[in-house]
Order: structure tokens, then sequence, then C-alpha cells
């Protein structure tokens, strides 16, 4: 896989929740456009094989770890362009997380904590809140669109650096949604 095209990684368990299906639908698109992908994770035995003959088939495009590896979860998530966390429903979610820490700017679809800590706001009037790309239906031409947004910024060198920014100096620490709840409790005290 080379650097000249975006690279988009996802990791994560192979299975309905975390959205396999609806990428898999758009990888037709995804191999005729300018994309690379690497995915790693494990799950459920008929994506384990479709993913392995994508990349049998496609090795300059695809790139497909099976199992689990902490360490290149990690190399993937830095040194990813664009992250893909299209989970069908995802309480809280730490990958996207990982991927704002990093400046790799997540793809995600807006349910539970992805909705709470990946925003997405038009160019023209972004702000210091946004930090990447949502889609709202669970529907892979959704994700796709979100996909291109995504690349229309990547081509954009002063926005993509702006939410790269924005994205890593989000501050996700126990410290401050302690310091969130404290400020909760205080007013319904002082009511």
């Amino acid at each position: 896989i080379t650097s000249s095209k975006p690279l988009l990684g996802f990791i994560g368990r192979l299975v309905d929740q975390k959205g396999v299906d609806l990428i898999l639908s758009q990888m037709n698109r995804l191999l005729t456009s300018d994309y690379q992908l690497v995915i790693l994770g494990s799950g459920f035995s008929h994506y384990e094989q479709t993913l392995r003959n994508i990349a049998e088939q496609n090795p300059q495009k695809v790139s497909v770890y099976l199992g689990y590896d902490e360490a290149l979860a990690h190399q993937i998530e830095a040194g990813s362009d664009i992250f893909l966390m299209p989970s069908i429903f995802e309480p809280c979610g730490l990958n996207q997380m990982y991927s704002l820490r990093y400046g790799t700017l997540p793809v995600v679809h807006a349910v539970g904590g992805l909705r709470d800590t990946v925003f997405e706001q038009p160019f023209d009037t972004m702000n210091d809140q946004a930090n990447g790309f949502v889609f709202h239906q669970p529907d892979g031409s959704e994700l796709f669109a979100a996909i291109e947004r995504a690349t229309a910024a990547y081509t954009q060198d002063k926005v993509w650096k702006k939410l790269q920014l924005n994205a890593m100096s989000r501050d996700f620490s126990w410290e401050q949604s302690a310091k969130q709840y404290a400020n909760i409790y205080s007013i319904i005290i002082n009511q």
C-alpha cells in the first residue's frame, strides 16, 4: 500500500454490529475509487473469508489482517488518513477516540458514543468542534457519501489540518468527565 492515496482504516470485530456489511456493500465503489483500505479484525467466518478474498484479488488496494494485535491496531489507527467506524450501535466506542488523538479523522455512524464524540460541520462554517465525518442512516451509500466528504476535506490542506488539530485537541479523559459530572451535581444541589 502506497501513501499517495487516502488510506482508510478499520479495526474491530467482524460482526454485524460493527457495520462490516456496510463497508462490504460499498467495496466495488471503494475498489474503483482512489482509496486504499486496511482492515484488522476477526469475527464471523463469512466476513473473514470475503475480506480475505478481496485482499487476495486486490493486493494494491486492500490489506486484511485477520486476528487481533494491539500494537498493529495502533499503527493502523495512527497511520491511516481516515478511520471507518460504521457501527450499527455503539454504546461508547474507544477506537474513534484513539483515531481522534492520532489525527486520523473518523467516519462514523451517528449512534451512541460515536454521536457524542465526532462532529461534522460544513467547511465554510467549521469551528473548533468539527473533528470528523458523520452519516445518519445505517446504509452503505450513506457511509460512502461520508467517505467522499472526508476525501474532499483531505484534498484541502488547510481544512484537513484544522480538522486534525481539532481532533487531537479534544480531551476525553475521565478527569474532564468527572468535572462535568461534578458541575451537574452542583447545579442539582443548588436548585
